[in-house]
């Protein structure tokens, strides 16, 4: 039979470079390894110098929150940078002044932690008194197995307590100080800033996504972060007064408490919850009275959380539980309490990038929380043509 008979089976063909015909391993391009890799160095960035970057990030928030005030009557007829000193003024008066206000209370409860933990640890004695059993037991033993000629144990002395409160108030010190004067400027140069970044595009189509993307961020930001305010202040007042009528000390603390609490999604209503309960163990001598106190707060915060927010906020700003707790998890190991409160403003800002740019809108899905989340728009080569069935 002739070689070059049709009739005859081919060989498989060999790929390049040998091997055993299988097809190669897709390899990652340049591009996406130096963009995770720019990631990866940007987030690592950020933990190394949390106490720059996080209050850097709070003031670029906070400013698009305050941006819109800033065109309202009678602001937007005073110069920029006299209507911004009196937004900052406004906001740390208010701030001060919740502080020389809360500070004597909160004081007074933490003098009494000591006592009121003492008095947790006698109550709770009979209960471990097994597991104290045990424990010494276990020491005795160390101690008869341990060999006479044991070297001594070498202990690193600790910095003094009160020299790591000053450092770290003054870290906190400084923190503040960065966020309180970016802030200013960035409301002072706000509209500047804006203009020079929709002119810094190239093309049209470009500088019109740009002025699309920054005032969605605005809109989107400004809104949610003024209802949730709205809505815990609301919280607190209810909290607080609620306090108050069953004879719990310093009602204004614990509502003004529940309200920053709840900035923190998950966490801070339990946190809260878990903190309400303790101070009502502390306070009343009766069982029935001291597990009303968190029975209450968990009851405002169930109407809070399963029909006033949905209600005031609208599908529009529904998120995805689970990104939710996730951003909530990264950013509070990133950030610490600071980050637990920016991890949803941060989420609803990447949210809104998302859904304005075509390329990166497959995203926003797993992050929209609506019962149908917007597909996204087919991409270039995927569009049938014109005149196409």
């Amino acid at each position: 039979m002739n070689e070059t008979d049709p009739q005859r089976p081919r060989a498989p063909a060999t790929p390049p470079g040998g091997g055993s015909g299988h097809a190669p391993a897709l390899a990652m391009r340049p591009e996406t390894a130096l963009a995770i890799l720019a990631v990866l160095a940007i987030l690592y960035t950020a933990w190394l110098a949390q106490n720059l970057v996080a209050p850097i990030v709070a003031a670029v928030i906070a400013s698009f929150i305050f941006m819109p005030l800033m065109r309202a009557w009678p602001l937007r007829f005073l110069p920029e940078a006299v209507s911004a000193a009196i937004v900052v003024l406004t906001l740390t008066g208010a701030f001060g002044g919740a502080v020389y206000v809360l500070a004597e209370p909160a004081f007074e409860w933490a003098t009494r932690i000591p006592a009121a933990l003492a008095e947790a640890k006698d109550k709770a004695q009979g209960l471990s008194a097994p597991v104290e059993a045990m424990r010494e037991v276990s020491r005795q033993v160390e101690e008869i197995t341990q060999p006479g000629d044991a070297s001594p144990e070498v202990r690193m002395r600790e910095p003094d307590l009160m020299a790591r409160i000053i450092d770290m108030a003054g870290q906190k010190g400084a923190s503040i100080a960065i966020f309180i004067v970016l802030l200013y400027f960035l409301l002072a140069t706000g509209e500047m800033l804006r203009d020079r970044v929709i002119h810094a595009a190239r093309r049209l189509n470009d500088k019109e996504k740009a002025r699309r993307v920054l005032q969605s961020i605005e809109r989107e930001i400004s809104t949610y972060l003024l209802s949730i305010s709205l809505i815990n202040a609301g919280l607190g007042l209810a909290v607080g007064l609620s306090m108050w009528a069953i004879g719990m000390p310093n009602p204004l603390l614990w509502g003004v408490a529940a309200g920053l609490l709840n900035y923190i999604p998950y966490a801070g209503p339990v946190a809260g919850m878990a903190l309400m309960g303790f101070v009502a163990f502390m306070t009343f001598d009766s069982l029935a009275q001291a597990l009303a106190v968190p029975l209450i707060y968990f009851l405002w915060n169930l109407v809070e959380s399963q029909f006033v927010t949905p209600s005031v906020l609208g599908r529009r700003h529904m998120l995805n539980a689970a990104v939710v707790f996730v951003s909530i998890v990264f950013w509070g190991w990133m950030w610490g309490v600071i980050g637990a409160v920016l991890a949803v403003p941060i989420l609803v800002i990447l949210n809104t990038c998302f859904a304005q740019v075509e390329a990166l809108r497959k995203f926003s899905l797993f992050i929209d929380g609506s019962p149908r989340a917007p597909l996204p728009l087919p991409d270039a080569e995927e569009r049938p043509a014109a005149g196409a069935p």
